[in-house]
């Protein structure tokens, strides 16, 4: 895997390097862009994207190669006279998309150097793939499917799989450009009693509301009611020169932000496996044993219960966990007569630290997910956790 590091410090950026490289060993190969580089990239970047508003597409090239990208947010330590210094790791970011064939771009900072948001919201108009801070970029949690220890948030990917899953995600995207997107993925956008049917709020991130499918390729053209990955209104005539596959990569990116920020936190029609679990307790070999509930928070299929397995969601590779149509199975999966709640352990799932823990020792709070229950958990000990973690909104941990 190769990975490139943007920053305007140099030298924060060659420690991650060497931290990272010390955990991830062979086959990582890193390269930390210098001050000059980055700032000659983001004006190549720039002039690209500006020319391509009226002229034929000019696709950038000097990302080739890399199958993931680190950008900093703030980087207004580049060369004050270039225009570099005066553009965001986000909008960079979304030039990148635009004007490059690369693979998962990282923002670092965004939202803060250890923040864990308790809206779990607050990334889902970024134009980064994944949201991080500095004081995360080489937490091995970050870097793993499994065995998490401490502060993991669970939204996070493997950073190690996503350039494969990525890859496979802009292919598939490619092979059906000009086929029904909600119909494709199974989703049900107008029958209200089915299982696969997918709410209007939901849909309407990606301008599929009101029963109404879309294509793909119409997934970045001209969709007036995209709320996942804003396509800026300058930046509409690109898009008419763009090549198909380029395309296919942006309506990629889109779909799963829009899969892995707003759909799948719901937790409704499509699930996750502790979550789901949690639902469906009986779903599990035995429900009392919290080995088996430990099982369940890995980012690899190796801890799906059988008998969750016939409602995988099949185009896994759109999912950095595994993913199933959890309203389907909620509704056909029926309690055993011998099941006893009162055998289950008294545990939650907490969302900062991707596991199940004592109900004493988790704290909960109303998120701002889509959907109807919106309770979350998070384990917050004082005692062991880290100096800088911030959880924000502060006031979300009093309702």
């Amino acid at each position: 895997m190769r990975i490139v590091i943007l920053d305007d410090e140099t030298p924060r950026a060659n420690s991650w390097k060497t931290t990272l490289l010390d955990f991830l060993g062979d086959g990582v190969d890193i390269t930390v862009f210098d001050v000059v580089q980055v700032s000659q990239l983001i004006g190549e970047l720039h002039r690209a994207r500006f020319e391509s508003r009226t002229k034929e597409y000019r696709q950038v090239n000097s990302l080739d190669g890399y199958d993931l990208v680190i950008i900093d947010y703030d980087l207004l330590g580049l060369e004050p006279d270039q225009a570099a210094a005066w553009a965001t790791g986000a909008e960079v970011a979304y030039t990148m998309r635009l004007m490059c064939d690369v693979g998962p771009i990282v923002v670092v900072n965004q939202f803060g150097t250890n923040t864990f948001d308790l809206t779990m919201r607050r990334g889902i108009a970024s134009y980064a793939d994944t949201d991080i801070g500095s004081l995360q970029v080489t937490s091995k949690g970050l870097w793993s499917s499994d065995n998490f220890e401490g502060f993991r948030p669970w939204h996070w990917p493997d950073l190690c799989n996503e350039s494969a899953r990525f890859k496979a995600a802009c292919e598939y995207v490619a092979d059906n450009l000009d086929a029904p997107l909600m119909a494709s993925l199974g989703f049900d956008v107008s029958d209200t009693e089915s299982d696969s049917f997918i709410n209007y709020e939901l849909a309407a991130f990606v301008g599929a509301a009101n029963g109404h499918d879309l294509t793909f390729r119409e997934l970045v053209m001209k969709n007036a009611g995209l709320r996942v990955f804003n396509i800026l209104e300058k930046d509409i005539d690109i898009l008419n020169s763009m090549p198909d596959e380029q395309v296919a990569r942006v309506s990629a990116v889109i779909l799963m932000h829009w899969l892995e920020k707003v759909v799948l936190p719901a937790q409704e029609v499509i699930g996750d496996a502790p979550h789901l679990a949690t639902q469906l307790p009986w779903m599990l070999n035995d429900s009392s044993n919290t080995d088996e509930w430990s099982a369940l928070c890995t980012l690899t299929p190796d801890g799906v219960p059988q008998a969750l397995l016939p409602y995988v969601f099949a185009q896994s590779f759109l999912f950095s966990r595994p993913v199933f149509w959890a309203e389907k199975a909620r509704r056909e999966s029926s309690m055993p007569l011998e099941f006893e709640f009162a055998d289950l352990p008294l545990i939650q799932f907490c969302e900062n630290v991707s596991s199940f823990i004592p109900e004493s020792e988790a704290t909960s709070f109303p998120s701002d997910v889509i959907a109807f229950d919106k309770k979350r958990w998070v384990k917050i000990d004082e005692g062991s956790a880290g100096p800088n973690e911030n959880y924000e909104p502060q006031s979300y941990l009093l309702m």
